[in-house]
């Protein structure tokens, strides 16, 4: 009897597996991309929320500002700057101080886009930047 007991077992459990919507393919799943991970290719489902964050230094005049936002493929729902935490040299709140930069994307349509975002101060301009960060996306 367990020689039959247990291929059974095993037919139904990956039966089951198959048949059940894996919460990173739900229409709803959110992903988390770093800055670690630039310059990759990432799929998403139409209605999956996408979170870029990046790191910078606060009061320093340098910021991740957005050139290419992946319209009209990608809707950016908002953006929001904290900070972090440091260690033993000081609080959040000392100047260059580090920050978290999040956007919150949200898949709008199939097909393909590029999101493109340059760290840089503002008043001069993208071409001075002094850091990148890019990624591909293919909706479906």
């Amino acid at each position: 009897m367990g020689k039959i007991l247990i291929p059974r077992l095993s037919w139904l459990l990956l039966t089951c597996l198959m048949l059940s919507q894996s919460p990173l393919l739900a229409a709803d799943a959110t992903i988390t991309v770093t800055k670690e991970q630039g310059g990759r290719e990432i799929a998403l489902k139409v209605g999956n929320i996408l979170l870029i964050e990046l790191p910078g230094k606060g009061g320093t005049g340098y910021s991740w500002l957005v050139e290419a936002a992946g319209a009209p493929y990608l809707k950016l729902m908002d953006h929001t700057t904290r900070q972090l935490k440091e260690g033993r040299l000081g609080g959040p709140d000392r100047l260059g101080g580090p920050v978290m930069q999040v956007w919150r994307f949200k898949a709008t349509q199939p097909g393909a886009c590029e999101i493109k975002i340059a760290y840089y101060r503002p008043w001069e301009g993208v071409g001075k930047a002094v850091d990148h960060f890019r990624l591909k996306l293919h909706i479906e």
